[in-house]
């Protein structure tokens, strides 16, 4: 039963990724502008100065944290199944690779939204991060 569960969260989380890489532009930097707006209250209130853009910064940092959510569901599912190490390790990695090409790929068709590698690097990285966040946890329980 908590197997079903954890695929279940995983393919929507992954729905999730998918659908927001699907917002055009115009709603999407509405977002981020709402979020860089909030965040620039708390700095302003804690008395420290934001430089720079933080709407970017904040989009790049969302990235990173879905895919590394991402890939700690990845992590946690196959775990479930008990597979070989091995095997579980190339179901996490490759899926996170995909769903970051996948997600690249529908922002590319989104309106006023482009696609780039960097940005399926930066996904991934996140994945890749919690993966072997994961490796070591389990490496040191040993």
């Amino acid at each position: 039963m908590q197997k079903i569960l954890w695929l279940i969260l995983l393919a929507a989380f992954t729905m999730l990724i998918f659908l927001s890489s699907s917002l055009p532009m115009s709603e999407s930097g509405r977002l981020s502008s709402m979020a860089a707006a909030f965040l620039r209250q708390l700095l302003d209130v804690a008395g420290v100065a934001a430089d720079g853009n933080l709407e970017h910064l904040l989009r790049k940092l969302a990235h990173f944290l879905a895919f590394a959510l991402q890939g700690g569901l990845l992590c946690r599912t196959f775990s479930e199944f008990r597979l070989a190490n091995r095997m579980t390790n190339g179901y996490v990695l490759f899926l996170g690779l995909l769903t970051a090409v996948v997600d690249e790929y529908i922002q590319g068709f989104s309106a006023g939204r482009t696609s780039a590698v960097n940005d399926v690097l930066l996904d991934f990285s996140g994945t890749l991060s919690i993966w072997l966040a994961c490796r070591i946890w389990q490496w040191s329980r040993r």
